[in-house]
């Protein structure tokens, strides 16, 4: 029989994804249908798939820790797979809520993100047909919103969950297939764009997951 006492942080990380997956459905789905159709598209795995796929597994990673910690994986011990913060009670449940609030920050990035690049958003790195400069919304905080919230999203919904386990994957697995594909994008479009994306990166001084306002970052 499970021993299952759903805890709030999970509870409050289940509300807020459903939120943001409701919201994000519609430009989600226009952007996955301009996928592929860019004028300049590279088919590199590790460009195109490698941060999707890293991003999916610790979503899973995510989901598991959650399910475990709340006991409804009965025959998974918790520490096998997401150990709650070794801390006092209060110090491992503030850490838990500061995931939460990286959580919101990190879906309003990705949404708003997407919401910014309008016509010129799609799934994939590519350079679609008319695409231009914008640096409206959130484009005018940081170079590459959408990634800073995708990953923020995964940080925050794993320290939520208690598991440093799958922090460390989001910091050292998925944050850096992100940032070389950001890097990546920025190369194309200054290739295709020219002089006005270049001093676009150099007005947002080349911040491309860390908003500009924030004293460190990259």
């Amino acid at each position: 029989m499970l021993n299952m006492q759903v805890n709030l942080p999970t509870i409050t990380t289940a509300v807020l994804v459903t939120i943001g997956a409701v919201i994000s459905a519609p430009v989600l789905y226009r952007g996955f249908a301009r996928r592929g159709k860019g004028v300049l598209y590279e088919k590199n795995f590790l460009i195109q798939r490698a941060p999707q796929y890293s991003t999916l597994i610790n979503v899973i990673l995510v989901v598991l820790a959650h399910l475990a910690n709340n006991g409804v994986l009965g025959g998974i011990e918790p520490s096998l797979l997401s150990q709650s913060i070794i801390m006092p009670a209060p110090f491992g449940d503030l850490l838990q809520w500061t995931g939460i609030a990286i959580l919101i920050s990190g879906l309003i990035f990705m949404v708003g993100g997407w919401i910014s690049l309008a016509e010129c958003f799609t799934t994939d790195a590519e350079v679609l047909d008319g695409h231009k400069v914008r640096r409206n919304g959130l484009l005018g905080l940081v170079m590459h919103p959408a990634y800073s919230g995708i990953i923020q999203s995964v940080l925050g919904a794993g320290l939520a969950s208690g598991s440093l386990v799958c922090a460390a994957f989001t910091v050292a697995v998925v944050a850096p297939l992100w940032l070389n594909r950001a890097k990546y994008e920025e190369a194309i479009l200054i290739q295709n764009l020219g002089p006005e994306y270049k001093q676009y990166a150099e007005d947002m001084k080349w911040r491309r997951l860390v908003p500009r306002f924030i004293p460190i970052g990259i």
